[in-house]
């Protein structure tokens, strides 16, 4: 399969330049794309790819830095491959329970997907310059404003609803890659 950066690209601009309009944009293909395979995975690929050149790029060949910056370019793809899946999950779970809607994980996919842009992009940026991280921190609040505006376009949230849904949904999106990053810095250290 063919990955077409080009739009992938696009797509993750326009995200986060208007959000409002990609959802409705989003909502409306038919059918719709497959965000794991479109969306997700090339920019994950795109992340660990990054934290390997970032690293190459600081710290070079010398004393097992290569080997290092690949094992944090491994873990980096594995913290955000497993983050799509247990956000996904989460959001699934919250919109069953707290919207007493019906259990729709493709659609909680999709969402979560896309709504992870900002995760990505950071994670991409902070890669290639560590010294965003400032930058990382600040920005990752803008997830909010992404999830505020897909939540009732295409999760079906209703007004009165809608932003307790935001908050709690961003929530997971920001902590889910967090904690996975914590568990496996934690892991790294054991079992160097």
């Amino acid at each position: 399969m063919k990955i077409d950066y080009k739009a992938l690209f696009v797509r993750a601009w326009s995200l986060i330049v208007r959000p409002r309009q990609t959802w409705e944009e989003i909502m409306q293909e038919s059918p719709r794309k497959e965000v794991g395979t479109t969306f997700v995975w090339p920019l994950i690929c795109l992340c660990g790819m990054a934290v390997l050149i970032g690293g190459v790029i600081r710290d070079g060949f010398a004393d097992g830095a290569f080997w290092e910056t690949m094992a944090d370019s491994c873990i980096q793809c594995v913290v955000l491959f497993g983050s799509f899946y247990f956000v996904a999950g989460g959001l699934n779970m919250l919109r069953v329970r707290y919207q007493k809607a019906d259990d729709d994980m493709p659609l909680c996919t999709l969402f979560a997907g896309y709504a992870m842009v900002v995760v990505f992009a950071l994670a991409l940026l902070t890669a290639l310059f560590p010294s965003l991280l400032l930058f990382k921190l600040v920005l990752q609040f803008y997830v909010v404003y992404i999830v505020w505006q897909g939540a009732d376009l295409v999760l079906g949230v209703d007004e009165e609803r809608r932003m307790t849904f935001s908050l709690v949904a961003s929530a997971i999106i920001l902590l889910v890659p967090f904690i996975l990053q914590f568990i496996f810095d934690k892991l790294s250290l054991l079992l160097a």
